[in-house]
């Protein structure tokens, strides 16, 4: 049999731009996981599967790598020619596969704020109940452990009285009073795709000052009343203060 060997003067773009995806996927996951910006994106009890997608590329990656620099000349080499006949991998394949790198590149990483409350703030917990939450301190708690006490509650004035310290962005609606505001954070089950918008309703006589999607500290106790259209427990702010957004602004049912 006679072996045909390939021209290695010639430059094969297709294979180079397929190698050039799958490095750069690699290198994209790895770049979202040494910054910490992973956590924009995924719950971190599913960060191990971007180490193993990071692997997965870079290993695909080199070995086409390989072959390019050390291009087969034996039966191997036919049968890959032969696969590739049967699958082939268009340019219109490597654009689709290169147009999500193209849009993260793009595209700065960074958690959801309040433009992405999409339908309002919900006053209901998500997840499962976690007999920790309500054995913690009530200063200790956040807005998706005080959702969950509310839930199991038989009416809104058993908290009256007790105190917060929590944190969250600002958010309002067009029916709110002017002192007014809830206290809100985005939970995340899994991934930013099933991301969930929280809160808790605050009065606060300066509220006015802090516009929508600042990060605040809120202190204060909490009062049954009407918010909105519902009546609910309240946290009547004695303390507001703009903070810089936590490096883990998600929360995680």
């Amino acid at each position: 049999m006679i072996t045909k060997h390939k021209n290695t003067d010639t430059i094969d773009w297709h294979n180079l731009t397929k190698t050039g995806i799958l490095l750069g996927m690699g290198i994209y996951l790895a770049v979202l996981i040494f910054t910490g910006n992973l956590t924009n994106y995924i719950n971190l009890r599913f960060a191990w599967l971007a180490y193993v997608g990071s692997a997965i590329f870079f290993l695909l990656g080199f070995v086409n790598l390989y072959g390019m620099i050390y291009p087969q000349t034996d039966e191997l080499d036919e049968y890959l020619e032969e696969s590739r006949s049967i699958t082939p991998i268009t340019w219109g394949i490597l654009f689709i596969a290169a147009f999500p790198l193209m849009l993260a590149l793009l595209v700065p990483s960074r958690p959801l704020g309040v433009e992405a409350v999409n339908g309002g703030i919900s006053l209901n917990p998500v997840g499962v109940d976690t007999a920790s939450a309500f054995t913690r301190d009530p200063l200790d708690r956040n807005i998706l452990d005080w959702l969950r006490a509310f839930n199991r509650a038989e009416t809104p004035a058993e908290f009256n009285g007790q105190e917060v310290s929590v944190t969250g962005f600002v958010y309002r609606e067009p029916i709110f009073l002017d002192t007014d505001f809830m206290v809100s954070r985005f939970t995340m089950s899994c991934c930013v795709a099933d991301a969930f918008a929280i809160g808790l309703p605050v009065t606060f006589e300066n509220a006015q000052d802090f516009t929508d999607g600042t990060w605040v500290r809120v202190e204060g106790k909490l009062r049954a009343n009407d918010f909105g259209e519902n009546f609910v427990p309240v946290v009547h702010a004695t303390i507001v203060e703009e903070i810089k957004q936590p490096q883990q602004p998600y929360l995680y049912p």
